[in-house]
């Protein structure tokens, strides 16, 4: 019983010692994960400014044609709003992608995390 008593503490501390890994790895992934996402916000708000800028301008000409300005703004969704809608739902998918993959067993096992 002594022996058995002294294989689960034994099994206890290295459990412990995986346990403490996991957290430590995981707290890295999670980490380097925000920093990936601020990156792409950062460029997706600068990307955005400049688009709204250049809408204004267009919108703002006094000497363009109501049909011009149309014209010019449809373009502008075109060649720059719909790449950043759609980097944006690129985006939005990884990071879904990757939380699902992320979130734990419900049976608590450790091991089915994934990295």
């Amino acid at each position: 019983m002594l022996a058995e008593l002294q294989k689960l503490q034994h099994s206890t501390g290295q459990l412990t010692v995986s346990l403490q890994s996991s957290v430590h790895d995981s707290a890295s992934h999670i980490q380097s994960q925000i920093a990936q996402i601020q990156q792409s916000y950062s460029d997706f708000s600068d990307a955005l400014s400049t688009t709204v800028r250049e809408l204004t301008g267009i919108v703002k000409q006094k000497d363009l044609p109501m049909q011009e300005k149309a014209s010019r703004v449809s373009k502008e969704v075109q060649n720059r709003v719909n790449p950043l809608l759609e980097t944006v739902k690129k985006g939005v998918s990884e990071v879904l992608a990757r939380s699902k993959d992320a979130t734990p067993a419900t049976n608590g096992d450790v091991s089915s995390y994934k990295q």
